[in-house]
């Protein structure tokens, strides 16, 4: 879904690497959060310009299910999340996020090894 809009002028992506993310390791606040993050590989971030072009992106992501990943939503106070995480019992592969805010919307894909019990500690 993300290679599909990496042209799109809706939408700016950064790209974090290995390194970019070791470095933010060493500056995490706890044990859990540094551990999680050094089992990531790459963080790809997008953020989007309009709450059409959201939407949009919302709909597409909704065939992620049938490609072997689970949707979970969240939401908190006035912004909404779409998560779809895949992965097995232990361990999570990918996780992408569209969160959605009137105004402010972002995409991100997470890619690694990463524990499943330290997922908490990436996505907050």
């Amino acid at each position: 879904i993300i290679d599909s809009y990496k042209d799109n002028p809706g939408i700016g992506f950064v790209e974090l690497n290995k390194m970019m993310i070791n470095m933010a390791a060493a500056a995490a606040k706890t044990d859990a959060e540094k551990e999680a993050l050094k089992s990531v590989d790459s963080i790809t971030m997008g953020i989007i310009s309009t709450d059409e072009l959201a939407a949009e992106i919302g709909q597409k992501l909704e065939v992620l299910e049938k490609q072997g990943y689970g949707k979970m939503n969240a939401s908190k106070e006035d912004a909404k999340a779409m998560v779809y995480i895949k992965g097995d019992e232990k361990f999570i592969t990918e996780v992408v996020i569209l969160g959605k805010a009137e105004g402010h919307n972002a995409l991100s894909l997470i890619k690694g090894k990463i524990n499943s019990e330290q997922v908490g500690a990436l996505v907050k």
